[in-house]
């Protein structure tokens, strides 16, 4: 991780993906999860005021960004007893078969080099009727805005730590274990056209 990434990245990724603007569609599949929760690229633990306390047993966060781990830790004291925060990639997660009861992914598959296998490590932790919840940006319905994703990406990646705008998001999780359900694509109000195609829903985990 370069200078680039440890410190000025992480401030801004904060920022960015903590805007008002995403706060609806975050809440929206947070507060789907139930029991004990992995939550994939938790970064500054964003997401920790929309999960509801008394449908979940813990919540556990793993992110790569140790300085995004480190806002996590100071910020929400009050449900700081529920989250543990790990260090690691999503591609090779440290826990157990079947150790969840849900799993949150929001804004982060665009990020995650090998995101297949990521999603197969979320499937493996997952109990048999587990749930992976997400909202992600990915390609979008527009052929002229893909040509545009397609055109900038190459430029936009490295600015963006890793960020990918061309992915489809609803194709990697059914690829890779997973049935689709209450899931949609939306255009995100008053967010770039080019970041603001919107993949939201659930996915169960097959056998």
């Amino acid at each position: 991780m370069n200078f680039y990434e440890k410190y000025i990245l992480p401030p801004i990724l904060n920022r960015a993906c903590g805007l008002s603007l995403l706060k609806n569609h975050r809440e929206d599949i947070v507060s789907r999860a139930k029991g004990a929760v992995l939550e994939i690229g938790i970064g500054s633990s964003l997401n920790r005021d929309f999960y509801k306390l008394d449908q979940i047993t813990g919540i556990t966060g793993i992110d790569p960004n140790e300085s995004l781990l480190k806002i996590a830790q100071r910020s929400n004291p009050k449900k700081k007893s529920k989250i543990t925060l790990i260090g690691g990639i999503s591609e090779q997660l440290p826990f157990l078969d079947q150790q969840f009861d849900s799993a949150i992914v929001t804004f982060s598959l665009c990020t995650i080099p090998n995101p297949e296998k990521a999603i197969r490590e979320i499937k493996r932790t997952l109990k048999s009727n587990g749930v992976l919840h997400f909202c992600e940006h990915g390609i979008s319905d527009s052929p002229h805005l893909q040509k545009w994703q397609q055109l900038i990406e190459p430029i936009w990646k490295p600015l963006a730590g890793g960020c990918h705008l061309t992915r489809d998001i609803f194709d990697l999780i059914a690829s890779n274990g997973f049935e689709l359900f209450d899931h949609q694509t939306i255009h995100a109000e008053h967010v770039p056209k080019l970041v603001g195609h919107l993949y939201k829903g659930s996915a169960r985990k097959l056998s």
